[in-house]
């Protein structure tokens, strides 16, 4: 079970409301704001380990938020939330708070093949490894494909997909032992 004090940002209310409820699920503390102007003066960031921001919330607004609750927290970690799948939000969150800097991480690489087959996974070492693929196509909808779960040895893996899994927006959240990671693939 994960501790932490999670601020989630965003314009939609069903979004972080289905968010809020799974990461307080993983034992996190959560707060959500939709009132983007007001958030980086209303809250404290002391008070706030990791950030999520909605896609929605981006360029001198983003900034202002994050300098705001970094001032007052240096070590906030900042989370922009990569499409409105709770799933994948919560893999983000997971990242921020457990998983060590990139050069520590059992996952070296991951990704998707050129020829759009297959995922291609690299690890450091030997663990216990789910690889999941989520996808958002044009109309906003999620679908979500289970491409491995078990133990991996050290080295270079691929793993087919299916044929649907090549249209819209990919993430590929992969559990290494205790570590996740998630990566954006084009």
């Amino acid at each position: 079970m994960m501790t932490g004090r999670v601020l989630l940002l965003g314009r939609r209310p069903r979004v972080l409301d289905q968010l809020a409820d799974a990461l307080r699920r993983e034992g996190l503390q959560v707060r959500q704001e939709t009132d983007l102007d007001a958030a980086g003066t209303r809250i404290d960031g002391s008070t706030v380990d990791v950030v999520v921001l909605g896609r929605g919330v981006t360029g001198a607004r983003r900034k202002a938020i994050v300098n705001a609750l970094r001032a007052k927290n240096p070590d906030l970690r900042v989370v922009d939330g990569l499409a409105p799948i709770t799933a994948l939000l919560v893999a983000q969150v997971q990242e921020a708070l457990m998983t060590p800097a990139p050069e520590s991480r059992i996952v070296s690489a991951a990704g998707i093949d050129h020829g759009d087959r297959g995922v291609l996974l690299t690890l450091r070492r030997a663990a216990h490894v789910t690889v999941d693929l989520h996808r958002l196509d044009a109309l906003y909808r999620a679908y979500l494909e289970h491409v491995h779960d078990g133990r991996l040895d050290r080295g270079r893996h691929v793993f087919p997909t299916s044929r649907r899994a090549i249209h819209g927006e990919r993430f590929l959240v992969i559990r290494a032992d205790e570590q996740t990671t998630v990566h954006p693939v084009s």
